[in-house]
């Protein structure tokens, strides 16, 4: 499995705070069968982006040794979840924070009030610049899970989109996992992420949360998110979601 998502790189964001807590981490990631992970790091004003891809290129060196002393065999790539607001507009080339040097980019809004008409101009922010945005977590947002349209809207613009895993088990509400369940069953989701943090909140315990994935999704479907799905977009490979199918609010579960 790959982990496209993750804050176990120590002393970024508020994720691992130890260079010992990112390699327990990887750790738990081997014994759940993840092969890879792309570090994503919370990016919270592109202005930063100098200061962020020094501490992250050293950072990484420094887990990749911890890694290799205690022979753990994890692939571990580069990434970030930018933070976006106003800023974006104002933004120099943010290609270093994009996954694994590609031209996708995970981004990320606030939870709550964030006008669709703004959101929509944040998006095609990144599509001018050549970027293909795949929005995190949409699942938690208190306005898309009101409105289930913009989701829609935004899957026609050619958004792609990646779950928490523990929204598809409950840890976030039943509100995001009702939205979670339906865009994963309509076609929409293409990607599921730990999104963990720590050992203690939101691990990476990905094959426990795999079983108590809703069951009226096929296994394969999953499979892809965390497999397939994810290698084309490390490998800066065309990604095409194919059709979906339209959401609509009620209760899938």
């Amino acid at each position: 499995m790959i982990d496209m998502h993750c804050h176990i790189l120590h002393g970024m964001d508020d994720g691992s705070g130890s260079l010992e807590e990112s390699v327990g981490l990887c750790r738990l990631a081997v014994d759940n069968d993840i092969s890879t992970v792309v570090l994503t790091p919370h990016l919270p004003n592109p202005s930063q982006l100098e200061d962020f891809l020094r501490r992250r290129a050293r950072r990484m060196e420094e887990l990749k040794r911890a890694l290799d002393q205690r022979k753990i065999e994890l692939e571990l790539l580069s990434g970030a979840e930018v933070f976006v607001d106003d800023d974006v507009f104002f933004a120099p080339s943010l290609d270093g924070a994009t996954l694994n040097g590609s031209r996708y980019i995970l981004i990320e809004f606030t939870f709550r009030g964030l006008n669709t008409m703004r959101l929509v101009k944040y998006v095609n922010e990144f599509f001018a610049r050549g970027y293909v945005p795949i929005i995190a977590h949409p699942e938690r947002y208190f306005y898309t899970q009101e409105n289930y349209d913009i989701i829609n809207h935004l899957g026609d613009m050619g958004v792609l989109f990646q779950l928490n895993a523990t929204s598809l088990v409950g840890a976030n509400g039943m509100e995001a996992k009702e939205l979670g369940f339906a865009m994963a069953n309509s076609g929409l989701a293409s990607f599921i992420g730990s999104d963990a943090h720590s050992l203690r909140h939101r691990p990476n315990d990905l094959l426990l949360m795999m079983d108590h994935f809703p069951r009226a999704i096929p296994f394969e479907v999953y499979d892809r998110m965390l497999g397939a799905n994810p290698q084309k977009i490390i490998n800066d490979e065309d990604f095409d979601r194919g059709p979906f199918v339209p959401i609509r609010r009620k209760r899938f579960l």
